[in-house]
């Protein structure tokens, strides 16, 4: 089981979750939150310390005044990798967490050993329409995050208590404050992604409803040398949906790299 952690940064406490022995990877999330420790992070942490935040305003951590935004989070995220003096670590982001991941990594990647984005927000691509997930009810939302039939069961992790309630609706919110306008993106962030020289992978599911895998590839394409894996029978949450082959696709890219 995860050991819970907390971490005082820019006057707020930030909760997160450590499980595994091995290379630190810090996991940072997307913009439902995480339901508990997932089977996707179960299953990384045998081959990886995995170390997984709630952003600040998400789940259990306060939020931290003066971060309104993607951008202010990635300067948080550098600030807490010093605190929490891992030497390097593998950053994996999913969804707005792949967003912020892109943002470090466009800043400084000092602290960095490899960048993987799944299914990342933070491109506009003209002429790809997204699905709007501010705008969706609750049902909706779930079969729209899903290609497959997991959108229930996914839906009853979030019903299952009045905490899981509360804190879905507070993911919701946060989301909304730093994503709303413009919607999960950075229009500047596609011309700054040559700045990333850390060995990098993209994630995507191949019938993502939310970002179209021509995302994945604009992404894969922006960064030098980046790769690309492509889950089939998978929607926005790969992680969730496909959790073994997501994390068969993260080991095996950083096997790769370590070679």
């Amino acid at each position: 089981m995860p050991q819970d952690g907390e971490i005082a940064v820019k006057g707020a406490k930030l909760r997160f979750q450590r499980e595994g022995r091995g290379e630190p990877l810090l996991f940072l999330h997307g913009a439902q939150g995480m339901a508990g420790w997932e089977p996707a992070l179960a299953a990384l942490a045998e081959s990886f310390d995995v170390i997984a935040p709630d952003h600040p305003g998400y789940g259990r951590s306060e939020a931290a005044d003066g971060v309104d935004d993607v951008a202010d989070l990635a300067l948080l995220y550098l600030d807490i990798l010093e605190t929490l003096a891992v030497p390097r670590v593998h950053l994996v982001g999913h969804c707005i967490g792949g967003w912020i991941a892109t943002e470090i990594a466009i800043r400084n990647t000092a602290r960095l050993q490899s960048l993987t984005l799944v299914s990342s927000a933070g491109l506009r691509l003209p002429g790809v329409p997204r699905a709007d997930m501010f705008i969706c009810t609750q049902d909706e939302l779930a079969h729209l995050l899903f290609a497959g039939n997991s959108a229930e069961a996914w839906k009853q992790s979030w019903l299952a208590s009045s905490e899981q309630e509360n804190i879905y609706d507070r993911n919701r919110f946060a989301t909304a404050k730093y994503a709303w306008q413009p919607r999960l993106c950075n229009p500047k962030l596609a011309r700054w992604l040559h700045r990333i020289d850390l060995p990098s992978h993209v994630i995507w599911g191949a019938q993502d409803k939310v970002l179209p895998a021509a995302y994945g590839t604009a992404f894969k394409e922006g960064i030098a040398g980046a790769t690309m894996t492509t889950i089939a029978a998978c929607g926005h949450l790969p992680h969730v949906e496909r959790p073994n082959e997501f994390a068969d696709a993260v080991t095996q890219f950083l096997r790769r790299t370590a070679s």
